[in-house]
C-alpha cells in the first residue's frame, strides 16, 4: 500500500461528514492522515481508507493482533469497560434487559458482566466479527455480524471499536446497530475523539500496531448515525465517548438528571454489584463537573478577554497626557499587587 507525501496532498472531501474538506494533518508509519474543517474528523487518507473496504488493511486482525490486544483487553474489562458498562445503564431512559457489547473481542468484558450481576447473566451479550482463536465460553457470546442478531436490545457498549472502522463500515454497523435497537435503546461507545488526539494524546492514531484510522468528530458522527434513527451526544467531560440513542422520546438528554434519577429498574439491576454501581456513578459525575469546571474557566477567559479588549478601546481614546497617567496608575497597581505576594521577613504577617 503506497501512501503519497504530504506536498502531494490536497483538500479533498471529508469521507466523514461529506459537508466538508479535509486537508493534511499529520503523517504517521508513513501513512498520511487528514483533518476535516467542518467535523473536525481526523482520518487516514481516503485511498487507504478505500483500500481497507476493499480488504487490504495496515493492519491484519489476525492472531499476531490478537496476542497484543489481549492484555490491553483483559485490563479494560475489569476497569474502564465495567465502569463505561454501568454508565450505559446510568444514562439508558428504558428499562435495560438485554444489554450488547459490540465488538466484544475475547469476550473478557461480557464474562465480567455476568461475574458482577450472577442472577441476570443471561441478559448480556456480546458480538464478534473476528473473534480470536480462544474467547468466552459464554452462552451468549455471537459470532458475526450486529445484523444477525435475534430480538432487540436496551442498552450496550461499544468499547475501543469505532477508530478501527472506515465510515463506511461505521454507517454499516449503525445500520445493523439500528435493526437491533428497541426505542429509546442507548448506546455509549468509548473511543478517542478529536480533541483527545490533539491536546492529550497524540499518538492515539496508530495504522501499524493498534490500527487506529478515524478519530470521529461528533458532527461526523451526527451525519453518520441520524439517517439511521440515532441521535448523537457528547457525554460531559469524556473527549473519548459519544452515547447514541434510538428513537429518544426526549428533545434532548439531561446528563445531570439522569446522573440523579436514574430508572428505578436501571438502579436496582446496578444495586445488585454495589462496586459496579458506585464506581458509574462517580465517573459519570466527575466526569459532568469536570465539564462545567471546562465551561466556567472557558467563561472566565472569555470574559478577561473582553475587558481587555474594552481597556484597550478606552485606552486609545485618551489625550497623550492621560494615557501617561494612566500606565504610571497600572504599573504602580501591579508593583503593589508583587509586593503583597512576596513572602513578611521572620514569618511575620
Amino acid at each position: 500500500m503506497k501512501n503519497s507525501s504530504a506536498s502531494d496532498k490536497v483538500d479533498m472531501t471529508c469521507p466523514v461528514c461529506v459537508l466538508g474538506e479535509s486537508s493534511f494533518f499529520a503523517k504517521i508509519d508513513g501513512y498520511d492522515y487528514m483533518q476535516c474543517s467542518t467535523c473536525g474528523s481526523l482520518h487516514i487518507d481516503r485511498p487507504i481508507l478505500d483500500e481497507i473496504d476493499a480488504g487490504k488493511s495496515p493492519r491484519l486482525y489476525d492472531e499476531a493482533y490478537w496476542r497484543e490486544e489481549l492484555r490491553s483487553a483483559a485490563d479494560r474489562s475489569g476497569g474502564e469497560s465495567l465502569v463505561r458498562s454501568g454508565e450505559a445503564i446510568f444514562y439508558a431512559r428504558r428499562p435495560v434487559r438485554r444489554f450488547l457489547d459490540i465488538g466484544t473481542g475475547p469476550g473478557y468484558l461480557l464474562d465480567q458482566l455476568a461475574k458482577q450481576f450472577p442472577r441476570h447473566a443471561d441478559m448480556f451479550h456480546g458480538v464478534e466479527l473476528f473473534p480470536p482463536g480462544e474467547h468466552s465460553q459464554h452462552p451468549n457470546y455471537h459470532v458475526g455480524e450486529i445484523s444477525d442478531l435475534q430480538d432487540l436490545f436496551d442498552a450496550g457498549v461499544c468499547i475501543e471499536v469505532v477508530e478501527h472502522l472506515t465510515p463506511r463500515m461505521l454507517n454499516g454497523l449503525a445500520r445493523g446497530l439500528a435493526k437491533v435497537s428497541a426505542p429509546g435503546a442507548l448506546w455509549l461507545f468509548n473511543t478517542g475523539m478529536p480533541d483527545l488526539v490533539l491536546n492529550q494524546d497524540p499518538g492515539y492514531l496508530d495504522p501499524l500496531h493498534r490500527g487506529h484510522i478515524v478519530s470521529y468528530g461528533l458532527k461526523g458522527l451526527v451525519h453518520i448515525f441520524e439517517p439511521h434513527g440515532f441521535r448523537i451526544s457528547a457525554v460531559p467531560g469524556k473527549n473519548y465517548a459519544f452515547v447514541a440513542e434510538f428513537q429518544p422520546t426526549d428533545d434532548a438528554p439531561d446528563f445531570e438528571y439522569r446522573i440523579y434519577h436514574p430508572l428505578p429498574e436501571n438502579k436496582a439491576l446496578l444495586d445488585e454489584s454495589g462496586l459496579m454501581y458506585q464506581a458509574a456513578a462517580e465517573s459519570a459525575r466527575a466526569s459532568f463537573f469536570y465539564e462545567q469546571y471546562l465551561a466556567r474557566t472557558r467563561w472566565a477567559l472569555e470574559l478577561q478577554r473582553e475587558r481587555e479588549s474594552m481597556f484597550k478601546q478606552w485606552f486609545r481614546k485618551l489625550p497623550p497626557s492621560a494615557q501617561a497617567a494612566a500606565r504610571r496608575l497600572r504599573h504602580s497597581w501591579q508593583a503593589l499587587q508583587t509586593d503583597r505576594k512576596r513572602p513578611a521577613p521572620n514569618g511575620k504577617h
